[in-house]
């Protein structure tokens, strides 16, 4: 008899066959992606922008946070290439993709990487690499970096990757930002760097590097047929998707009307 596969509220999940760990994956995948759209897509910063009523004070105050965000996460998934040493020892077909990831995120297009594009996007919002270094960023923003860092350190990797699956939702995120960029307040695709690499870079291969999204899911499935789907209690696949996406709409939310200390501090 085959046993059925854990629901996504869960907390202990065993060894799942391939067709199991495919199913849960699957699961997650969808509940992920219509839960991200109706939270994070509809959040006031993205109603506003897709509207063309977004300010630019709160155009720049967004990015001044997100400036933090990336370099954080970023941070964040390079350091995971040493803590989940053991895992990849045990799948090393694996490990020349997650360098490619990592790297990706450091040399494209040249050292430090998609830094340089943050702070080229940045410009073009009207703001200055100094601010964005300096930036003092908001509480309601560093509550989300402060969850990253928390699952990373604190959390099993299955907890942390099943947070990182929800890059795949980013790639789609960054097509909505820039084209409401490009149709609401008239930015032609060169003013849209930070977006169209995201955008690439998480949903599609590029100079022969698998999307973002598609390695994430491999892994997390892996991770399930081996037995790795460790939770702590309290956790499961479900409760870390919702705290994902609230704080990723409290984030959004908390830059929608801007403010003068968009400027800096």
């Amino acid at each position: 008899m085959i046993k059925q596969v854990p629901l996504l509220e869960d907390s202990e999940i065993g060894r799942l066959s391939s067709h199991e760990a495919e199913q849960l994956q699957e699961q997650a995948r969808a509940y992920l992606l219509e839960q991200a759209q109706e939270q994070v897509g509809r959040s006031e910063l993205m109603k506003r922008l897709e509207a063309g009523t977004l300010s630019r004070s709160a155009l720049q105050k967004f990015w001044l946070n997100w400036h933090s965000q990336v370099w954080e996460i970023n941070s964040l998934i390079t350091a995971s290439y040493h803590l989940f040493t053991p895992f990849f020892k045990r799948n090393l077909d694996l490990l020349a993709l997650f360098a490619d990831k990592v790297a990706d995120e450091m040399i494209h297009p040249k050292p430090p990487g998609h830094m340089l594009v943050v702070w080229e996007q940045g410009e073009i919002f009207g703001l200055t690499r100094d601010q964005m270094l300096h930036y003092s960023i908001d509480p309601e923003c560093r509550a989300l970096m402060e969850w990253h860092r928390g699952l990373l350190h604190e959390g099993t990797m299955f907890e942390f990757w099943t947070m990182i699956s929800y890059e795949e939702y980013t790639g789609y995120w960054s097509k909505d930002f820039w084209q409401a960029l490009a149709e609401r307040y008239g930015y032609h695709r060169a003013q849209v760097p930070y977006f169209k690499i995201h955008e690439e870079a998480d949903l599609e291969e590029h100079d022969g590097i698998m999307g973002h999204a598609m390695f994430n899911w491999i892994v997390l499935r892996r991770m399930l047929e081996q037995g790795e789907g460790r939770l702590r209690p309290g956790f499961s696949i479900r409760y870390i998707i919702d705290t994902e996406l609230t704080f990723r709409r409290r984030f959004l939310d908390a830059c929608a009307g801007g403010s003068e200390s968009a400027n800096g501090h």
